[in-house]
């Protein structure tokens, strides 16, 4: 009995101690953390241009990098190299407020939390970081960490002089240049962490070039991805099944598949440029994709008909076009929202089609599948343009199907929605082409024998702007424009081991 109250007390002990770390390690999980080698690389280098840069595809945790950095400077704590004694002033400078609010519970989520002061503790929410008003994370020691945003201009950045400078994706070039001048009085540095889309990258590419930036350049390569002394990789939780799934080779293979082969260098490996030649939609599978389907099955969700519209007044064989998609939402294994989508009827017709034809053209499709116009779940159409001749818009569409259904103007209802929303991001273009691209190479997307500009389209577009199938793709992009952007998208979570 004595030993095994012994073993009982044991036992109690371990698992107050379990509890303990467990504690410890949510408070403060900087101790814990293995970093990756283009990490480890990063964090260790002290750039003599005062400049260092971590270049990587997504999902490399090059953030997570820069993070940890700004911790250790805002502390005093750096362990590879001597930097200035606190209190420092940091500046955290993103693209926009959304990856603001994003970057800000990365640095939540690693910073101890008692190195903190109370107001700040109790300021932070999830949902937006410290708000949009000034964002800001205060150290018991002192420090400031400032969270900005590229979009302000480079003459927000002018007039402060600060410690350091901490610039998450590629700034503009003026940005750069006034943030730099932040830096110049107080012998500070600049910390970089970027992939390089969405703005151009060319005169970065220069400076790490000529060597006035020092930088750490990571692929999307397995040994990339295993922490410093241990043997399995990072595990990532998956999208659809919000299961932790290892960063393997088996998960690299299949960020390739998903990807479309002229963006890889770039968003997977970190290239300063993509691939020009080629198919874009290298996975489309005329055979496998473009079939006759009877439907999807009522009972696993919500069915949706949706409409994207295109205009062009010049003289496209295929410049003013529609396409009909069927969109039905699913949830995952791990409750995620997902979308099936076929393709299934279109209209295309000359860019110099007047606004009737195209109205009459339009109803005689909706009929042929049985819909009416007040059927469908939304509509969107480009952004007006104009000739010597004619001006064509969702305004003079909408004119032009209310006359040929014989209603008021007023009583159309759904009304065509603008398919282009000015307040996004320069690369929502790209996004929406990923959304169509990882669909159809994961089997959620078809499209119907009859769509067969959209077909040729698929099957021949190089992802120039003057290619005379472009339009078509355009069309059935805007049609899926209210699933592309939905609000319940996840972001990628990785978990350090």
């Amino acid at each position: 009995m004595v030993a095994r109250a012994a073993e009982l007390d044991l036992l109690d002990e371990l698992d107050e101690a379990s509890r303990d770390l467990l504690v410890a390690a949510e408070t403060a999980p900087l101790p814990w953390v293995r970093w990756t080698p283009p990490q480890d690389a990063f964090l260790r280098l002290n750039p003599p241009t005062g400049v260092k840069l971590i270049r990587a595809g997504n999902q490399i945790g090059k953030t997570w990098a820069l993070m940890e950095e700004i911790i250790w400077r805002a502390t005093g704590t750096h362990p590879h190299f001597p930097t200035k004694a606190p209190p420092v002033e940091i500046w955290v400078v993103c693209t926009s407020w959304a990856q603001s609010v994003a970057i800000q519970g990365k640095f939540w989520y690693l910073v101890d939390k008692t190195q903190l002061n109370s107001r700040t503790r109790d300021r932070y929410k999830i949902e937006d970081g410290w708000g949009k008003d000034n964002p800001v994370a205060s150290f018991c020691v002192g420090s400031i960490v400032r969270f900005r945003t590229t979009n302000q201009g480079a003459e927000a950045q002018a007039g402060a002089s600060v410690d350091y400078v901490a610039i998450d994706e590629p700034p503009d070039e003026e940005v750069f240049r006034e943030l730099r001048k932040r830096v110049t009085r107080t012998g500070g540095q600049i910390g970089m962490s970027l992939t390089p889309v969405n703005r151009p990258c060319g005169w970065l590419r220069e400076q790490v070039d000529k060597g006035m930036i020092d930088e750490v350049h990571a692929k999307l390569e397995t040994r990339n991805l295993i922490p410093m002394g241990q043997a399995r990789p990072l595990e990532v939780v998956d999208p659809f099944t919000r299961e932790l799934v290892p960063m393997d080779r088996a998960w690299i293979d299949h960020q390739r598949k998903i990807t479309p082969a002229k963006w890889s260098p770039v968003v997977l490996d970190g290239e300063w440029e993509t691939v020009p030649e080629g198919v874009f939609f290298a996975c489309f599978d005329e055979v496998k994709h473009a079939v006759k389907m009877k439907g999807f099955d009522p009972k696993r969700g919500p069915i949706r008909y949706v409409l994207g519209i295109d205009y062009a007044t010049a003289d496209r064989q295929f410049g003013h076009v529609c396409v009909l998609s069927m969109v039905q939402q699913y949830k995952t294994a791990g409750g995620r929202t997902r979308e099936a989508i076929y393709a299934l009827d279109e209209v295309a017709l000359s860019g110099t089609a007047a606004d009737m034809e195209f109205a009459q053209h339009v109803l005689r499709m909706l009929d042929r599948n049985n819909l009416k116009w007040t059927d469908l779940y939304r509509i969107h159409g480009d952004n007006p343009v104009a000739g010597h001749w004619v001006e064509k818009s969702n305004l003079n569409t909408m004119r032009a199907l209310a006359r040929e259904m014989g209603i008021a103007y007023d009583a159309l209802t759904p009304r065509i929605m603008n398919a282009k929303d000015a307040q996004r991001s320069a690369g929502s273009y790209d996004t929406g082409l990923r959304y169509l691209y990882e669909h159809i190479a994961t089997g959620d997307a078809f499209v119907h024998p009859r769509c067969v500009v959209l077909i040729k389209g698929l099957n021949t577009w190089d992802y120039t702007k003057t290619h005379p199938y472009k339009d078509i793709l355009d069309g059935w992009r805007y049609s899926l424009k209210p699933f592309i952007f939905a609000q319940d998208r996840a972001d990628v979570t990785i978990r350090f081991n």
